[in-house]
């Protein structure tokens, strides 16, 4: 699905850099390194949103906001774009109601949907934050304020990337 929003936006792109990457290795690899860097700046922005929530609670006994809990398993993932993937299996820790005291473990994946775009109308959702729709409380407010970053730095970055391998071939 990703991939598909990438095309839309800038199309042949996928191709020329699957392409590129087998014709050339060192491409391959400067531009997993490029795409890095630009996913490594985006989890930055996530986790500083996410820390920056309010613990939350009764009495804000969990000392930390569902989104800080979770916000842990999400990970740059190394790919010719900037990718972001999210451990949905790791433990979710909850100081208020540990996983030893229920019969089912919960993990951060079963939380982060609702720590991320609120809930309160039912009553298995009733511990987040106010819905709010698809706007996002911590991840996606993080890509949207860093779209024109994103794209802006990896740009420059594959032009580094093609500028490298284009001084070191031979002439």
């Amino acid at each position: 699905m990703a991939d598909n929003s990438v095309e839309m936006l800038a199309p042949g792109l996928l191709q020329f850099l699957k392409s590129t990457a087998r014709a050339i290795p060192a491409f391959d690899k400067g531009i997993r390194e490029a795409s890095v860097a630009v996913g490594d700046h985006v989890v930055k922005k996530v986790r500083s949103n996410a820390m920056g929530q309010a613990p939350h609670g009764a009495g804000n006994s969990s000392g930390r906001s569902q989104a800080a809990a979770v916000v842990e398993a999400i990970k740059t993932r190394r790919d010719k774009i900037p990718k972001i993937g999210f451990t949905a299996k790791n433990q979710f820790v909850s100081k208020s109601r540990p996983n030893s005291k229920r019969k089912q473990r919960v993990t951060a994946g079963q939380v982060f949907f609702g720590a991320e775009f609120g809930g309160g109308r039912r009553k298995t959702t009733q511990q987040f934050l106010r819905h709010r729709g698809n706007q996002g409380y911590f991840f996606w407010q993080a890509v949207r304020d860093s779209k024109s970053f994103i794209a802006q730095e990896y740009l420059n970055n594959v032009e580094k990337v093609i500028k490298t391998i284009s001084a070191a071939s031979p002439k």
